[in-house]
């Protein structure tokens, strides 16, 4: 619960909407790279991540799968197919140990049949996660793969759940996330690791210096 109130959609809600909603919750562990639901799947509930971390990947027209963000603790995922009565439009898989809150549709459901005006409240959880999709689209039209990199490294590091500030990410994962080549991202990180402005690991990443990035993206 203080986890969930800490920030983000649910901590804006009202005390009763959050009482009624964490009656329908079920505590859910689940192994690295477990499957919450796959693109196509028919909506089975709402997931509210507690602990570890998700990686949402969709489909191009050719039927390749392509990472498009990673999100961690307080990320709250599943509704937009639910209330549309439609097939998932991405899929969602965990990357590490992964604790999580799951609403099944039923009482996701008689939930709102009860109480008509929570719908208004699922649909500020679409908003927000819209928002966030539409940042990642908009970043993704920056000129300039460096600054695309940084941009995404910044948005992944409000987000995703870390171990001692590191982001957990692979470079194939990440070259994906900004539609460029391994070597492409490879030079990039280099250069940004020379002016000690992030710290490279094996499959991470950790930033030192914010605003100096920030600065490095406006130049």
């Amino acid at each position: 619960m203080k986890l969930l109130q800490g920030g983000g959609w649910f901590s804006k809600r009202s005390a009763a909407f959050q009482h009624d909603l964490l009656e329908c919750g079920v505590p859910k562990t689940y192994e690295a790279w477990e499957t919450l639901y796959h693109h196509g799947d028919p909506s089975n509930g709402v997931f509210a991540v507690l602990s570890g971390g998700v990686q949402i990947t969709a489909p191009a027209d050719d039927g390749q799968e392509f990472v498009l963000h990673r999100e961690g603790a307080g990320f709250w995922v599943g509704d937009l197919a639910l209330f549309a009565d439609e097939p998932r439009l991405v899929s969602v898989v965990t990357t590490q140990e992964t604790h999580a809150l799951y609403f099944p549709n039923g009482r996701v459901t008689k939930l709102v049949q009860s109480k008509p005006d929570y719908v208004r409240d699922f649909y500020a959880l679409t908003h927000e996660n819209m928002q966030t999709a539409l940042r990642i689209m908009a970043n993704l039209a920056v000129t300039g793969s460096e600054k695309r990199l940084v941009l995404r490294l910044l948005h992944l590091d409000e987000g995703t759940s870390k171990c001692d500030g590191w982001i957990v990410v692979s470079q194939e994962e990440l070259a994906e996330m900004i539609a460029v080549s391994q070597p492409t991202l490879h030079r990039s990180l280099h250069r940004l690791a020379d002016l000690d402005l992030i710290e490279l690991g094996y499959g991470r990443v950790r930033l030192k210096n914010r605003q100096a990035l920030i600065a490095n993206c406006q130049t």
